[in-house]
């Protein structure tokens, strides 16, 4: 039979758990972007995770973006996971913005590779006429929105 004290530390000990495992972003605001080295940013926000990856030339040639010479467009590849909700209620061109250093510029197509409901992917394909400096990504989720940033195109 565990004593007053055992049931107080087990309690404790559980709640602690608990308050380290959380994210500590809420689902109400956009997450601080995680991970600023290489071409991989993550966030989380309105219970959705996101995952951006800029893709270069080291990169493995992906199918269906023939069309899309790096030296002309900028490719994102965007992963979405949520455990409710439905994603494929999030227009991605229409939710993307790409900024640095004037106005925002606008995706030029979205490429999906799963439109499931609960993990969604794909490209967003962007023309290559940023400027030069910090590089952010916005993507309105509905519930709330993303900012994910990279110091120079793709690092």
């Amino acid at each position: 039979m565990l004593t007053r004290g055992a049931v107080t530390l087990v309690i404790l000990l559980a709640g602690l758990m608990t308050l380290a495992c959380s994210s500590g972003a809420g689902d109400d605001g956009p997450a601080a972007t995680e991970g600023g080295e290489g071409p991989t940013r993550t966030a989380t926000a309105g219970g959705i995770d996101v995952e951006v990856t800029w893709l270069g030339s080291d990169d493995e040639p992906r199918e269906g973006l023939d069309a899309y010479p790096l030296d002309r467009f900028l490719l994102l590849e965007i992963g979405l996971d949520t455990h409710s909700g439905d994603l494929g209620s999030i227009d991605m061109v229409e939710a993307a913005s790409l900024k640095a250093d004037g106005d925002p510029l606008e995706p030029e197509e979205w490429i999906a590779s799963s439109d499931d409901s609960h993990h969604r992917s794909g490209v967003l394909v962007f023309a290559r006429e940023l400027k030069m400096g910090p590089v952010m990504l916005t993507v309105d989720l509905g519930e709330g929105s993303v900012e994910l940033v990279w110091d120079e195109e793709g690092d």
